[in-house]
């Protein structure tokens, strides 16, 4: 670094400054020496008029001289970022150096204005940074992170910057793409890689100029676990649906091949294969039903309905249809006393579905000879704290339980029961189902921001409990009953 000015001046201002006006007068010299080797001037004039020479030049010079020396300390000052409390002090005739001063006040301004709102920006784009979802790496030229930002630094770890991207993933193709963009061979890169049993989209950007801290790529990951897992359930679904409407299908072009060849004139036959037809076609009905049932809860998802449902009032109608069902295989249902104490928001023939559809698999599943029991109780939020419903403002929780003895599901099956198409293994040949039934219960329950559990043993049976947040009598909601009650469908 160059030694201040300032310091420089106290030894050698007097050396310089005779340097200065020996320099300025020697063109003078020259002169008078040329005028006294011919004879036109003598020696001591020529002397007498040299120092005349010299002291008009000290006399002109001095003020000059020494405004120059402010001028440059002031500005050696403020190129040192010192603080300078002071304005260098000129004679009043010389204007020139008070507009030089001037100008560079006014460029020091102008640099300390767009310096504060460099330091403003940059804060602001950290904290915009910060603010995005998706993790963001700042890359120099040899694929060092200088830069994080906070979804980054929660991936990675708090100490990302100044760690290699090879250190940070484990990925021989991000490290291939990275190099190829940091050389410049490409300018831009996107491929797919697995993080921490996630899933992202790497995309990786040659910047246009090298950036603050020597940056010179980006690279940016947007998880896509969530959207994958979602393609996965859809080709899943695509394809379970298309092999349960594929088998009644096939057994009714089975059956209607034959009665057009062979049993054409068997009316035994015809009547035999008409009644297995049927119960193909009422299969494809009630599955085709129960996809359109879950399309449109799907589709009215974020409606929650507010309606006033009176649980205790509805679960007889629900008994009542399906008594006949009971008595059939050797069962009964028991319908235990049930109290309100207060409102509950919903839709009476939605959840209506949930009750005949969780009372009629008790039924399906349950042992012959046996009962299934219904009963219902009001809980405080503070008694069953594994239940976690959406809605935290509700007070108290209405639940409603669905009881039946007889074998009970394995642990195993138990965190599927509630996926589509998912039926036990052990029961696929106990009862006709379309595996969607327990999937629309759950969505139901959902869309009255309630909650659904399940419990299973050899001693006590199987239970599942239907769990909905309860509000006071004067709660706001519409005391009148839903118009679509008598909408019950089983699916």
């Amino acid at each position: 670094m160059t030694p201040p000015v300032q310091n420089q001046d106290k030894n050698d201002v007097p050396y310089l400054f005779a340097e200065r006006v020996l320099t300025v007068s020697l063109p003078t010299a020259l002169m008078l020496i040329i005028l006294v080797l011919a004879g036109e001037v003598e020696i001591m004039t020529a002397i007498v008029g040299f120092a005349m020479v010299v002291c008009l030049t000290i006399v002109l010079a001095l003020p000059f001289l020494t405004n120059l020396r402010n001028l440059t300390q002031y500005v050696h000052q403020i190129a040192q970022e010192e603080d300078v409390a002071d304005m260098p002090t000129f004679g009043k005739k010389d204007e020139e150096s008070v507009r030089i001063v001037a100008a560079i006040n006014q460029m020091r301004n102008i640099w300390t204005t767009r310096t504060e709102q460099l330091a403003a920006q940059t804060l602001s784009d950290a904290a915009v940074l910060d603010s995005l979802p998706d993790p963001l790496l700042m890359l120099d030229g040899d694929g060092t992170a200088i830069g994080a930002n906070l979804a980054a630094r929660e991936l990675f770890g708090f100490n990302a910057r100044g760690q290699k991207l090879t250190g940070l993933v484990d990925s021989p193709n991000l490290s291939d793409a990275a190099d190829r963009v940091l050389s410049g061979k490409t300018h831009k890169e996107t491929l797919e890689i697995t993080l921490r049993q996630r899933v992202f989209s790497a995309k990786l950007e040659r910047l246009p100029a090298v950036a603050k801290a020597g940056a010179v790529a980006v690279l940016t990951l947007f998880d896509m676990t969530a959207r994958k897992q979602f393609e996965q359930m859809q080709a899943d679904f695509i394809a379970n649906a298309s092999h349960e409407l594929r088998t009644p299908l096939s057994v009714l072009s089975g059956f209607i091949e034959t009665l057009q060849s062979t049993a054409k004139d068997d009316a035994a036959a015809r009547g035999k294969f008409l009644s297995i037809m049927q119960t193909q076609a009422g299969r494809m009905s009630g599955l085709i039903e129960s996809l359109l049932c879950l399309s449109r809860l799907q589709m009215n998802e974020k409606e929650k309905p507010v309606s006033a449902v009176d649980v205790p009032a509805l679960l007889p109608s629900v008994k009542q249809m399906l008594d006949a069902k009971a008595v059939k295989s050797d069962m009964s249902i028991v319908l235990k006393p049930c109290a309100q104490t207060g409102t509950i928001r919903g839709s009476e023939s939605e959840l209506g579905q949930v009750f005949q559809n969780l009372t009629d698999n008790a039924l399906k599943y349950g042992q012959a000879g046996g009962r299934v029991t219904v009963s219902c109780r009001v809980l405080n939020r503070d008694e069953i704290p594994e239940i976690d419903l959406p809605d935290k403002d509700a007070p108290a929780v209405y639940a409603v339980s669905v009881h039946n003895t007889g074998a009970p599901i394995p642990a195993d099956a138990l965190p599927h029961l509630f996926e589509r198409f998912y039926r036990v293994a052990a029961t696929k040949n106990k009862a006709v189902g379309t595996g969607l039934g327990l999937a629309i219960v759950q969505q139901i329950v959902k869309h009255h921001n309630g909650a659904i559990g399940v419990e299973s043993s050899i001693e006590s049976g199987t239970v599942f409990t239907v769990y909905l947040p309860m509000y006071p009598d004067n709660g706001g909601s519409e005391n009148t009953k839903s118009p679509d009650s008598a909408d019950l469908k089983t699916p």
